[in-house]
């Protein structure tokens, strides 16, 4: 079998070390960075990675935009690691440049995959997660953060032979998962971004500031509990990603001893994790938008097929769209107007 002509797009943290261990391992990904500043980094001084084992450099060529690529560049698959706002037109775009059974790995925070399909069609699409983090400390220097796997998968939940054939590529990264429920893997995973990436936007303050309170602990609960109702709804049999998708559900009757149970776990995350910070947040400091619109607001449109009650998710997606356009201001104290905002949307 010829090898993968891979084009990857997105060289961030998480992209960045993608590229620089392909490119050491031999398969020679094309790059486009969509940033000007880390394609000179990347052709001054090659991508530098370091992980928890180890630090090392590797030359590479890349390009800032498609249209820079070679008009007859073909492709059989588009790693695509940007973030979740440009992927559909960046999708878009990559269609000339596709073999004509080449496809697209989409692997961003939130759901884009029913919108990437839109555009490409969705027998072009694949679906990735990835289990673990990265960061960009300065342009072409990246830190690969923790330890986890990439779960790939058809979205029909086929092992086709094109998801294996990009497993075997892709195991020279990280460990590789090839689900047969990739899209309850997704959702799984939205459960978890939908509650700690908005509420770190909202308020500002790490993981461990936050869930200290026991009001954003319980919005934390309800963000969470209406995004697996919603996903089961649709039929989603959510997947155990980093944890049981039950470990932090807390039904809307539940007496109080489970309550307890499900407030106390949460603490424990926040003491766990206190150091997170919140990618929207990040995003909101350096005054780009956020991805809220793949992420609660995503829930909050699919809820409405189902008929399932989200105020919450609606609440938030109004409140950080607020922050996004200089209407409120990034505090603790948005937690309180957070459920005021939500029991005006239960009460319609």
């Amino acid at each position: 079998m010829a090898p993968l002509r891979i084009l990857l797009q997105g060289l961030g943290g998480i992209g960045g070390v993608v590229a620089a261990r392909l490119l050491r391992a031999g398969y020679g990904p094309t790059l486009v960075t969509g940033n000007a500043e880390i394609t000179a980094a990347i052709k001054q001084e090659g991508l530098r990675v370091k992980t928890l084992s180890e630090e090392f450099t590797v030359a590479a060529e890349a390009y800032t935009d498609l249209a820079h690529l070679p008009k007859d560049s073909r492709f059989d698959v588009s790693i695509m690691l940007m973030k979740a706002n440009p992927v559909v037109a960046a999708a878009q775009k990559t269609l000339p440049f596709l073999a004509e059974d080449g496809y697209l790995l989409t692997c961003q925070n939130g759901m884009v995959e029913d919108a990437v399909a839109a555009v490409v069609g969705r027998q072009r699409v694949l679906a990735g997660i990835v289990g673990w983090g990265g960061t960009m400390h300065a342009p072409a220097v990246v830190e690969k953060t923790g330890p986890g796997a990439i779960h790939l998968g058809e979205l029909d939940g086929s092992h086709s032979p094109r998801v294996r054939a990009l497993a075997s590529v892709l195991r020279y990264v990280s460990p590789v998962v090839v689900s047969g429920n990739i899209v309850g893997a997704m959702w799984a995973k939205l459960a978890i971004n939908c509650m700690i990436t908005a509420m770190g936007a909202l308020t500002g303050q790490t993981m461990g500031q936050m869930l200290r309170q026991k009001r954003a602990r319980l919005a934390f609960l309800n963000i969470y509990r209406e995004v697996v109702d919603t996903a089961e709804a649709l039929g989603v049999k959510l997947e155990r990603i980093a944890v049981h998708p039950r470990l932090l559900y807390v039904a809307k009757n539940a007496a109080w001893p489970t309550r307890l149970v499900k407030d106390s776990i949460a603490r424990a995350i926040g003491l766990k994790y206190r150091r997170l910070k919140s990618s929207a947040l990040q995003s909101l400091q350096r005054g780009r938008p956020t991805e809220i619109d793949f992420l609660n607001g995503y829930v909050a449109a699919r809820a409405q097929e189902t008929k399932i009650a989200v105020p919450f998710n609606r609440a938030v997606t109004r409140l950080i769209k607020e922050i996004e356009a200089g209407e409120r201001q990034i505090h603790v104290d948005n937690i309180r107007d957070l459920f005021a905002a939500a029991q005006s949307y239960t009460e319609t």
